[in-house]
């Protein structure tokens, strides 16, 4: 999985860092000279085969489905269903709404998955790990059994992995594939930029 973790680093490096000593406002209203966008990076189609390959070869073995809060969990769970068929694995994605649809069968979970059934839920960034979190509520409150936390990038802030460890419970790995301080090592290697500190 070395070639594909590279690949996918470059395009977070590429497509996702931005550094700029003035710094940027974000959401929360505060300044940071960094900013990480993980889907500038995810919407690039060479990312797609690396992405689900990478997250196919960490998936707990008794998963029979991956997914997560729509729509930062969306392109990881659906390239690493696509990449389960290749090998036979056959795991399907679903998707976590936000809030419950408001008609017809009202569901906070779309997708082929069933009560009992052993899940991954998966994210491409944590910051304070909320939205993660609510992907896990809402899938033990459809009766999934979560398994695994899967995550693009840990953005090493708020102790965003912490809280979702504590969130999921004895007996569920929760692993990130990155870590900003790694995306931005590499972005500050590329550039040749002694003035960011890694």
């Amino acid at each position: 999985m070395g070639t594909e973790r590279a690949r996918l680093l470059s395009l977070l490096v590429t497509h996702a860092y931005a550094y700029k000593p003035e710094g940027f406002r974000l959401a929360s209203g505060k300044i940071s000279d960094e900013y990480l966008d993980c889907k500038m990076a995810l919407s690039q189609p060479d990312a797609l085969q690396p992405l689900g390959d990478l997250f196919l070869s960490h998936v707990d073995p008794r998963a029979v489905a991956i997914g997560g809060l729509t729509m930062g969990a969306d392109p990881i769970s659906v390239n690493t269903s696509r990449s389960s068929a290749d090998v036979g694995r056959n795991l399907r994605w679903f998707a976590v709404r936000k809030d419950a649809k408001e008609y017809g069968k009202k569901k906070a979970i779309e997708g082929s998955v069933s009560a009992g059934e052993s899940v991954v839920v998966v994210d491409d960034v944590v910051t304070t790990g909320g939205s993660t979190i609510q992907a896990i509520e809402k899938c033990r409150e459809h009766g999934l059994r979560v398994v695994q936390v899967l995550v693009l990038v840990d953005r090493e802030e708020n102790d965003g992995l912490d809280k979702i460890r504590e969130a999921a419970g004895p007996g569920v790995s929760v692993l990130a594939m990155f870590t900003k301080s790694e995306v931005r090592q590499a972005w500050a290697s590329q550039q040749g930029d002694a003035r960011v500190t890694v």
